[in-house]
């Protein structure tokens, strides 16, 4: 059959007529009810395609009560010097894009304008998502705690902390901690700069999992923080501080992949080898990790399944199925910020 768009707009009762069943199974089968058994519903569906029959989504979701949209809550507050551009939010707004297209979803980005500012109840009880992925705890945990039923159609990335009643879905931050210190030890390494805010859940884990490789090693071993926002700029201003410094240092395990490079290029400047000089390890592995010289060792939390698994844990929640608080694979990678080629 040729399709027939030139015979004016197909409605639901003309595609009922062609399939020769009624209107009711026609609606059943365009909404994947299991009510349809399958022949019936390929057929409905090929005559749809077939006839330029549009469905009404405006309609469909009213009826549905359901907006048909997902939103992404990402925490780029004014004055914190991190913004959307970070190529880790990047990265996982493509990730959850791509997975909630999978469910016909479309997605919203919202970025508080303050830590106090509630988002996520705006965007709920407006109807204008269906549910929420929300990108970090920091500052937000009790906020999050207090959503109360709204918490049904929440899901937030971060990493596993016992303060968390809502669900969570993350890497497993102390591991990949315990991974670089493993790794830093194992190249002989003794003095190491920790770069981040360990104000922050999940670079709080990172850091715990370093010391717990570090703990009882002996008085030639060391450890020493330097806080530092998700800021590159300042990443790169408090490493020239420090190799300006008398302190002494042959690492830097950066809280992520941007403080890391970061570093990188605050130590070049001052003349110092990576690795030779300082290796250096960062946390993400985003695309950039692979492309600058030399090649940055990190823990690759896998950014593309973590996206995957949010949004399947929220559309499991939205249609109240059980869910559980998942963790992704954590691996270090090894490249030449680390290990000299």
């Amino acid at each position: 059959m040729k399709r027939m768009a030139n015979q004016g707009r197909m409605t639901m009762s003309g595609l009922a007529k062609l399939s020769g069943v009624d209107i009711s199974t026609v609606s059943r089968a365009l909404n994947d009810s299991p009510l349809v058994n399958g022949k019936t519903k390929d057929h409905i569906l090929k005559l749809a395609h077939e006839t330029g029959y549009a469905i009404n989504a405006r309609a469909r979701n009213l009826r549905k009560q359901s907006s048909q949209t997902l939103g992404i809550v990402i925490p780029v507050y004014p004055g914190s010097q991190q913004n959307l551009s970070d190529p880790f939010f990047l990265e996982m707004i493509a990730a959850v894009s791509q997975a909630a297209a999978k469910f016909d979803y479309d997605l919203i980005i919202n970025l508080p304008n303050s830590p106090s500012e509630i988002a996520e109840r705006r965007l709920l009880l407006s109807g204008k998502a269906d549910g929420l992925i929300v990108i970090g705890q920091a500052g937000r945990i009790e906020r999050l705690r207090s959503l109360g039923d709204a918490a049904d159609r929440v899901v937030v990335w971060g990493g596993m902390i016992e303060a968390a009643d809502y669900t969570l879905v993350g890497s497993d931050n102390f591991e990949g901690g315990r991974l670089v210190g493993e790794h830093l030890k194992n190249i002989g390494r003794h003095r190491v700069v920790f770069l981040g805010d360990i104000d922050l859940p999940e670079v709080e884990l990172r850091y715990n999992g370093l010391m717990s490789v570090w703990k009882g090693d002996g008085a030639d071993a060391s450890v020493m923080h330097v806080r530092s926002s998700f800021d590159g700029h300042e990443a790169y201003r408090q490493m020239l501080a420090l190799c300006e410094g008398a302190e002494s240092f042959d690492a830097v395990f950066a809280a992520s992949d941007v403080l890391a490079i970061a570093a990188i290029h605050a130590l070049q400047s001052k003349g110092l080898r990576v690795p030779e000089d300082v290796a250096v390890v960062g946390y993400d592995n985003i695309g950039q990790a692979a492309m600058i010289s030399p090649g940055l060792t990190t823990i690759d939390q896998n950014i593309k399944l973590g996206g995957e698994i949010l949004v399947n844990t929220l559309v499991d929640k939205i249609a109240g199925n059980p869910v559980r608080a998942t963790l992704t694979p954590t691996k270090l990678v090894i490249r030449g910020s680390t290990v000299g080629g």
